[in-house]
């Protein structure tokens, strides 16, 4: 079986979308599992403590070791990371999602500080009007946003 080598990361209400290239050799288990999980369809919304940094829930609770991890980001990364209910400040129950960070004033946080994320693709090519649609998230609230392994079908 071959390794997809992008994912699809799309606004949809605004048509603006990026590719991502996966990161195999720095992140394996993270790239299968989150390939293995799309498409998923949902809520994205702003990071409330981490700069320029939107994220996206994933409906099902994906428990992956940190691979490639790091609070130290920059634009056009994607990350992974989940979370155990009870484990900082507001985390009620467990979670996991994905996140994209879209400027340089992002770090990944919780209330109590940075929290380190597995890195596991970046953004290719030109990504403004995604970055646009990320910007005014801050204030106009959360978006409609599909994550694909790029070229299947949805």
């Amino acid at each position: 079986m071959t390794r997809p080598q992008f994912i699809r990361l799309e606004f949809l209400d605004h048509g603006a979308y990026v590719r991502a290239g996966l990161l195999w050799d720095a992140a394996p288990l993270t790239c299968a599992a989150i390939c293995e999980a799309l498409p998923v369809d949902g809520s994205s919304h702003h990071a409330i403590y981490s700069g320029s940094e939107c994220v996206l829930l994933l409906p099902e609770v994906l428990r992956i070791d940190p691979e490639n991890a790091t609070s130290n980001v920059t634009r056009g990364q994607v990350a992974f990371t989940w979370m155990a209910g009870g484990s900082a400040y507001g985390v009620r129950e467990d979670f996991a999602e994905i996140c994209w960070f879209y400027d340089i004033d992002a770090e990944p946080r919780m209330w109590g500080g940075p929290v380190p994320v597995s890195i596991f693709a970046t953004i290719e090519g030109s990504a403004e009007d995604f970055y646009r649609v990320c910007f005014k998230m801050r204030r106009e609230g959360t978006q409609r946003l599909r994550v694909s392994v790029e070229g299947e079908s949805s």
